[in-house]
């Protein structure tokens, strides 16, 4: 049985996790069903983690849609839990600072990703001063089926020195110690990918 209903979760937390996915949504880095994003609670039983459920379009999210886990994995309220949730506790586990995690699928930083599959290297190399530093809070991770344990181990160990990562042929991972801060980080990234592809460099 659930220790902590998805009633007793502070509405505050609900709203910020509902309002983060529409944001994304409305920018075209959450579209269909693609995405996920979760926050931790410290909650009166200890931490707990807040996630978006496997199968719901974010855009049009309800608090009904947001499940709860234990940081072991264990599902406590709702569900089911998002199919890449093992990632998400992956980097929870080996970046203490993290409290919130976005991982979206922005186009500009797909297609980019798509031109410079054997040079990533470049990825937003740009002469902008903003350039490095936002690329300095940004690794890469090589390519793994979303949804595995290969991909949570790849995309874990690469976190432990970036807030931001970006997993080859799938989407972005974005850490902070709020979903806002994870949404900042992950506009700016894909700001800098649209400017590398309208510039052709």
């Amino acid at each position: 049985m659930p220790d902590a209903p998805l009633a007793d979760i502070p509405a505050a937390l609900c709203e910020a996790l509902l309002s983060c996915c529409r944001e994304a949504w409305r920018t075209g880095g959450l579209l269909g069903f693609n995405g996920n994003a979760s926050l931790l609670w410290d909650s009166p039983d200890g931490p707990r983690i807040l996630m978006t459920r496997s199968g719901v379009c974010k855009g049009r999210m309800r608090a009904a849609d947001i499940c709860l886990l234990h940081p072991d994995g264990r599902l406590l309220a709702g569900g089911p839990a998002s199919s890449e949730g093992a990632m998400h506790l992956a980097v929870y586990a080996v970046r203490p600072s993290c409290r919130a995690i976005l991982h979206t699928h922005p186009p500009h930083l797909l297609a980019l990703g798509i031109r410079l599959a054997d040079r990533m290297e470049a990825l937003l190399r740009l002469p902008l001063y903003e350039s490095e530093v936002w690329r300095a809070r940004l690794g890469v991770a090589p390519a793994c089926e979303p949804g595995t344990a290969a991909l949570a181990a790849g995309v874990a160990e690469v976190a432990r020195r970036f807030p931001a990562v970006w997993m080859s042929g799938h989407g972005l991972c974005a850490c902070g110690e709020t979903l806002d801060e994870a949404l900042g980080l992950t506009e700016q990234l894909e700001h800098l990918a649209q400017i590398q592809l309208l510039s052709g460099i």
